[in-house]
């Protein structure tokens, strides 16, 4: 009988080479680290890309729409620059003192005489913070604003509120003029930001009894009404503003227009 070795049952077993690790061996599935990280990453930058991007649009488009505006503004501000000067003719300033009262009186003859009695005296309000005057029916009553730029006056009643006021006289701030109008120009196109009204629909100039000129001016409107007039008058001492006379009652014109004839400069 011939030698046999001894037949062992042999289990296979898998050697792995120092330095191999078990990721490296065909035939075992792994799940890579690395690629994981990547996969987090992509993650990240698509929530983020997906937040920002909305936020980019709303920024460039809010860009967009001022550059817009303002160049509309300053093409209609340059237009006006380069339109004609108004006349210059300078309208007569109406009187603000009412005209005397002629009483009949009988004479020992029999017949009457015609008396005048004194003219009515008009108030006087006066603004020592932008230094101006300006009359009003002694009948009439007037409110200071709190911040000492101006007052509201009113036929009935102390004007305490906006909405009582019937005519109205303040210093206003200035808006941003980076083309350097004159004051001429300037209040073609101050309404427009100040009171987003649409354009200019007239203007006329005016001379008060001091000898102070002015600019009677009114708006069209949204609605594409006719605003009631502004009156705007330069302030010597403080070129970041203007005093506006509005007028906030239709009905109240003339007493508006013997007002304005009225206003002086203290300083």
């Amino acid at each position: 009988m011939e030698n046999q070795l001894p037949n062992f049952p042999v289990k296979a077993q898998t050697y792995v080479a120092p330095g191999l690790s078990s990721a490296k061996i065909p035939g075992v599935l792994q799940v890579s680290k690395l690629n994981l990280n990547k996969n987090w990453l992509i993650t990240i930058l698509v929530i983020f890309v997906l937040i920002t991007l909305p936020v980019i649009a709303f920024v460039l488009g809010k860009q967009q729409e001022n550059a817009r505006q303002n160049a509309e503004f300053i093409k209609t501000m340059s237009s006006i620059k380069n339109a004609p000067p108004p006349p210059t003719e300078t309208p007569t300033p109406i009187p603000f003192v009412v005209a005397p009262i002629v009483t009949p009186v009988a004479t020992a003859s029999g017949t009457t005489t015609p008396v005048a009695t004194p003219a009515a005296v008009w108030k006087t309000y006066t603004n020592t913070k932008y230094t101006f005057s300006i009359q009003y029916p002694n009948t009439w009553y007037n409110n200071e604003y709190a911040d000492k730029t101006g007052a509201g006056f009113a036929s009935s009643g102390v004007p305490y509120s906006s909405a009582s006021e019937e005519i109205k006289a303040s210093a206003i701030a200035k808006i941003s003029d980076s083309l350097g109008l004159s004051f001429a120009d300037y209040v073609k196109v101050a309404g427009i930001k100040e009171f987003e009204f649409t354009k200019l629909a007239s203007i006329k100039p005016i001379t008060t009894t001091s000898g102070v000129t002015g600019y009677e001016i009114t708006w069209t409107n949204q609605d594409s009404s006719e605003s009631l007039p502004i009156t705007y008058f330069e302030i010597p001492s403080d070129k970041t503003a203007t005093i506006q006379i509005f007028l906030k009652k239709a009905t109240d014109l003339d007493i508006y227009n013997k007002m304005l004839s009225t206003f002086t400069i203290t300083q």
